[in-house]
């Protein structure tokens, strides 16, 4: 795999560039944030936890970082919250030039274990399932939709040259996650979301995009296992890792398409992999008529309804 190195260099070219996020509030995405935020970028973020959100907006704003902090709350299995994100964004500098994607929630318990699962408990929709996919996947997708638009809007005021987005995927997302039903259907349909957006957006709207796929990372997420991980000397990231590796991802003109695998604080590009080897594990035959076939489906105006 090819590995995708970070770059303060690269991480420089954030400043004054407006970013709207989804997450934000803690993890992950609250490092991500903060270090867009010391490179000079106006990031606009939305979390549902509300508190925790206000916390870090108030220690950027008291830290005199070069960028903005502006946060708000935002419920992102609801369309209108999701869109007045980037609302905000859009109506305080006239443009969005990055989008980043991170919100996300753990599986809900209990759904398919074989104590509870029977003819009977079947006949109740099993509503949890269906919130963990809106906010995991669907709520991505309205996401996606939203940022070609606004950055779209944006292509005369903006000052970005290379305007992207970022769907935060999980290792869950390429390999099987035995026991993550909900959580693993919904990360592997981010990963399905961008490499249908990666050949369609730099075409059509001058927008790259990627997905990150982190693995074991020191997280509220990883608090049940984390004890027996460190002492299996398994790799693990912490927060700033990620973040380094989302940003790149945002900054870097080079990268689009890419599903970037995080593990110990490194990034690799699985897809690199995946595509050298599809004449073996597709057949050397099928993959040549497969590529030739994705050249009569073009990028889908002429099929698809």
């Amino acid at each position: 795999m090819a590995e995708v190195v970070f770059s303060q260099q690269t991480l420089a070219t954030l400043d004054g560039q407006v970013v709207v996020m989804t997450g934000g509030a803690q993890g992950i995405g609250a490092a991500t944030v903060q270090k867009a935020v010391e490179a000079g970028a106006h990031v606009f973020f939305g979390d549902w936890a509300d508190e925790k959100g206000r916390e870090v907006e108030a220690a950027l704003k008291a830290s005199q970082a070069k960028g903005t902090a502006n946060f708000q709350k935002v419920d992102v299995s609801n369309y209108a919250s999701q869109l007045a994100l980037f609302d905000a964004a859009h109506q305080a500098h006239g443009r969005v030039d990055i989008a980043i994607s991170c919100a996300a929630v753990g599986e809900p318990a209990g759904y398919f274990e074989p104590a509870s699962l029977d003819l009977q408990s079947i006949r109740e929709e099993p509503r949890a399932l269906k919130s963990n996919l809106d906010i995991n996947v669907t709520s991505v997708l309205m996401f996606s939709r939203m940022a070609l638009a606004y950055i779209k809007a944006s292509k005369s005021a903006s000052s970005s040259p290379s305007p992207s987005i970022v769907l935060v995927s999980s290792i869950a997302g390429i390999t099987e996650a035995p026991g993550l039903f909900a959580y693993s259907t919904a990360k592997h349909g981010v990963i399905g979301l961008m490499r249908a957006l990666r050949p369609v957006a730099p075409l059509r709207y001058g927008v790259r995009v990627n997905a990150i796929c982190p693995w074991a990372t020191d997280t509220q997420l990883l608090a049940g296992v984390k004890g027996r991980w460190v002492e299996e000397k398994l790799p693990l990231n912490q927060p700033s890792d990620v973040a380094q590796m989302i940003l790149q991802c945002a900054a870097d003109p080079e990268l689009n398409g890419k599903s970037v695998f995080v593990a110990g604080g490194r990034g690799y590009d699985t897809e690199e992999g995946y595509n050298k080897t599809q004449g073996q594990w597709m057949g050397e035959k099928l993959a040549e008529e497969w590529h030739r076939g994705q050249a009569v489906l073009g990028l889908g105006d002429d099929w698809t309804d």
